[in-house]
């Protein structure tokens, strides 16, 4: 019997020979317990949703700094118009270029990142969702902010498509997808 002829769906898929796009991912959102509770924050609908059509690359840059599991709390302030992490019980313990650094070891480790899929709220990985604080932390100035490892990331590699779980929706799942192959497909035909 022969075998029936591909549909369009069938092509689209990715083949044995093609490596699926390449996409950078909080731990924490896939059930790993690396928060600073020592906690995860699993999001099904990733392993259902986005999964199936990339790689994902899990990734915690505070563990990765060193910074521990669980460990102390940090809190974002705004100090003379700069954004600095500082222990949120321990304003002197600054971990800025902590996750500074991590951002630039990984847009060095992997320039064909494809994208993103971050923790909202976090000071290392929320994007445009992260509380920043004056600098006694009494006062929460604004709730769009950066985390400073996301901020060192999109500043290396601005048009990185990211998507946070405060996000996913069948819409915005499908366009970031969308973002994340066509970038994947410019990075094939440079090699």
């Amino acid at each position: 019997m022969d075998s029936p002829e591909p549909t369009s769906t069938d092509t689209a898929l990715p083949t044995p020979q093609q490596t699926l796009p390449l996409v950078g991912i909080s731990s924490c959102l896939l059930g790993m317990r690396v928060r600073y509770d020592g906690q995860h924050r699993l999001q099904t609908g990733i392993q259902a949703h986005v999964s199936p059509y990339v790689t994902l690359l899990p990734l915690c840059p505070e563990s990765m700094a060193g910074m521990g599991i669980p460990r102390r709390p940090v809190n974002l302030i705004e100090v003379n118009g700069q954004i600095k992490a500082v222990g949120r019980d321990d304003p002197e313990r600054d971990v800025t270029e902590r996750l500074k650094t991590m951002g630039r070891i990984i847009a060095t480790t992997y320039p064909h990142l494809s994208g993103y899929i971050l923790q909202s709220r976090s000071p290392s990985c929320g994007f445009h969702t992260t509380p920043i604080h004056n600098e006694d932390q009494s006062v929460v100035l604004r709730t769009n902010g950066h985390g400073l490892f996301v901020e060192t990331l999109l500043h290396a590699i601005p048009d990185l498509p990211i998507l946070d779980d405060t996000q996913l929706t069948p819409t915005t799942i499908q366009e970031f997808l969308d973002k994340v192959t066509a970038r994947a497909l410019a990075f094939a035909n440079q090699d």
